[in-house]
């Protein structure tokens, strides 16, 4: 009898210790409340958090419930909205896609460690994009000409070396930050991105630029970046081949610890959406990489003469 309750009473103990413990750890899926406060990043010369280093980009792929970003794997039909397809980032049991040295989202690279963070679409929570109809369907219009390409519009941005999408691309990136700013520099196209932190205004309405005026401020360890005046010519992604120059991007890159920086963007482009959407990522250190390399797409490329021809000879 003494045996048996010995056994009772230590299964209890066991019991009671295990609910214990999980009591403490965060919940499956969730990041630990307190890990970006507990963590005191390096300052530079000038004060900021320090973020700099060479990363890859994950999550933000995925824009529509049924399609991939242009460099990752692509499902047959771009513009099918299904959400049955299993490709999308949405549809990934972790909600992020592989990442790894190329210039897409889904690599064969190492998967992200660490807690599993926010992908795609966060904001509406059924990740279907607020189109005013009338834009969806000339989107919709506007992809059935890019396969075969019907004019040079119709050509993938990165298939005639254009700059990349607002959410193309995975990396890498390195991010430099001299006194006043913050620079990113991307392999993929070779384009280079300045914040500016010195506190000055947006450019004029009348000055348009591929990237657009990008100001920020430091929130703690959050870098807020507002971006205006975009001259409309670059694209969001695959699926969604072009942006128009309304739009106004507001970005949060949150310093997690040494080798994370959460990132979350927030759309609006009112020429095109009822109303703001929301897109979720994360920015994670690439260690085994020292510099970026050198990209030179347009170095022998044959893309547009395998669509359109050999050009007119005088």
């Amino acid at each position: 009898m003494r045996i048996k309750l010995f056994r009772v009473r230590s299964s209890v103990v066991v019991v009671i210790a295990a609910a214990w413990l999980a009591a403490l750890a965060p919940a499956h899926g969730q990041r630990p409340a307190a890990s970006a406060a507990k963590w005191t990043p390096d300052r530079t010369p000038d004060g900021q958090p320090d973020m700099q280093g060479i990363y890859n980009r994950s999550g933000v792929g995925g824009l529509d419930p049924g399609a991939l970003e242009a460099q990752g794997h692509r499902p047959e039909n771009p513009i099918d909205p299904s959400e049955n397809n299993p490709l999308s980032v949405s549809n990934r049991p972790d909600g992020l896609a592989n990442v790894d040295r190329g210039f897409g989202e889904a690599g064969s690279g190492a998967r992200q460690r660490g807690p599993r963070r926010p992908g795609g679409i966060v904001d509406p929570p059924n990740k279907i994009l607020p189109w005013k109809p009338e834009e969806d369907a000339k989107r919709r219009d506007f992809l059935l000409h890019t396969n075969p390409a019907a004019g040079l519009r119709y050509v993938e941005t990165d298939a005639r070396c254009a700059l990349p999408g607002l959410f193309l691309g995975g990396g890498p990136y390195q991010f430099l930050q001299p006194p006043g700013a913050l620079v990113i520099l991307s392999e993929y196209s070779h384009f280079t991105r300045v914040i500016h932190l010195d506190g000055r205004p947006h450019l004029g309405k009348n000055l348009r630029l591929f990237l657009g005026d990008s100001v920020g401020r430091w929130e703690g360890n959050t870098l807020v970046v507002d971006t205006t005046n975009y001259n409309g010519l670059t694209a969001y992604s695959r699926e969604i081949p072009y942006l128009s120059d309304a739009l106004r991007t507001v970005e949060r890159f949150t310093i997690t610890d040494a080798k994370t920086i959460d990132y979350e963007v927030t759309i609006d482009d009112p020429k095109l959406f009822t109303k703001p959407w929301k897109v979720a990522g994360v920015y994670s250190k690439a260690e085994n990489l020292t510099d970026l390399l050198e990209y030179a797409c347009a170095e022998g490329s044959q893309t547009l003469v395998n669509i359109f021809g050999e050009p007119p000879r005088k």
